[in-house]
């Protein structure tokens, strides 16, 4: 069986760690796997050291150029042409739509759609959220099987028309890894993390402004935020200055960061605006870390609220501040949440469970 990932960039985020892991396992089992995206990212070098075969698409990317797609949409065209696959799995919205309708044209056998979180549930005006659920329906309709990450991305599409039978939910998962987490003296400031991606959708602006709430409550604390960089963060590093949060807040860009150093961590804070089953709240449970995170996508089928972490509605920066405040000041609150999101990981979310239910979609 010979497998087609198409994805639009190649930076290292949660789509991109989702095609690498189903690419290696697919290329570990024996099948002929390659892997075509936009630009020349981390992703691109993870699978280069795996020695799994890539092709660049020339002007693929994130934002939409109407010139720049009539390239996009030759080139992807020629590479189905080419490569002939039995089947090609797509990835991200805009990739979606285009890979779809060509996959068709090329008759391709066997066409997977991973929708990642639904682009209309980002901030956006109503006549563009009206035209991004179009082109999902369309993504769906074309494709033979559309993979929903979390139960929350079926809800929101499985009334639409003529698709309910092409929807499944595979949620996510990873390789569970035993871990031991590092005792710190009493004392220590207590260690807040997020990590993504500085775009909107991640909701760092109100990360922020729950900080500078935070800190006329409790001292004890720093935030750090992990990227690999993105369009907002010269807004970022102005906000930090402008609420005077130097002494709360670091913003490191990495190019690369190990999951094994959030176990030096003691709360995750994800306060996104859109997701679909963020990886990162997986990586962190395995880590034993308490968690509080904005109700968005799959994020509740991770944190279990109350029991492994607080679920906080959407851009509310006091709702999270008070849940943050509440870890920060009960030690036992943290180590019996931080246990519990070790279980449910645990119990819900193996990667060998995500591999085989989408190697059956393949077959």
């Amino acid at each position: 069986m010979k497998i087609l990932y198409v994805i639009t960039k190649s930076n290292w985020g949660g789509a991109q760690k989702y095609v690498f892991d189903l690419a290696l396992a697919m290329k570990n089992f024996g099948y002929d796997v390659a892997v075509a995206f936009g630009g020349s990212g981390k992703l691109a070098e993870k699978l280069k050291e795996k020695e799994i075969r890539t092709i660049e698409i020339p002007n693929l990317e994130r934002d939409v150029n109407f010139l720049k797609e009539l390239s996009v949409l030759r080139y992807l065209g020629k590479v189905f042409r080419d490569e002939k696959p039995n089947v090609v799995h797509l990835n991200s919205s805009k990739i979606g739509v285009l890979g779809a309708i060509l996959a068709r044209m090329t008759n391709i056998k066997k066409i997977i759609f991973t929708a990642h979180g639904f682009a209309f549930r980002e901030d956006r005006s109503k006549v563009e959220v009206t035209l991004i659920k179009f082109l999902s329906w369309l993504t769906i309709l074309f494709s033979h099987k559309t993979i929903c990450v979390s139960e929350r991305d079926l809800r929101d599409v499985e009334d639409w028309l003529w698709i309910k039978n092409r929807l499944t939910v595979i949620q996510n998962g990873i390789e569970i890894r035993e871990i031991s987490k590092p005792e710190r003296p009493k004392e220590d400031l207590i260690k807040i993390v997020s990590i993504g991606e500085l775009h909107k959708n991640k909701g760092f602006k109100y990360a922020l402004k729950t900080i500078n709430i935070l800190k006329e409550k409790v001292s004890n604390f720093k935030y750090t935020i992990f990227s690999f960089g993105g369009e907002e963060e010269n807004k970022l590093r102005k906000k930090i200055v402008k609420l005077n949060l130097q002494n709360f807040v670091e913003l490191i860009i990495t190019k690369e960061k190990s999951d094994d150093e959030l176990k030096n961590f003691d709360i995750y804070f994800l306060p996104s605006i859109k997701e679909g089953l963020p990886y990162v709240l997986l990586e962190a449970s395995l880590n034993y870390l308490p968690i509080v995170a904005s109700e968005t996508g799959g994020a509740g089928e991770v944190v279990e609220n109350n029991r492994s972490g607080f679920l906080v509605k959407t851009k509310d920066k006091e709702g999270f501040a008070v849940a943050l405040e509440k870890l920060i000041r009960d030690k036992e609150l943290r180590e019996s949440f931080g246990k519990e999101a070790r279980e449910i990981v645990e119990s819900k979310f193996n990667i060998e469970t995500m591999i085989a239910k989408t190697l059956s979609l393949y077959s």
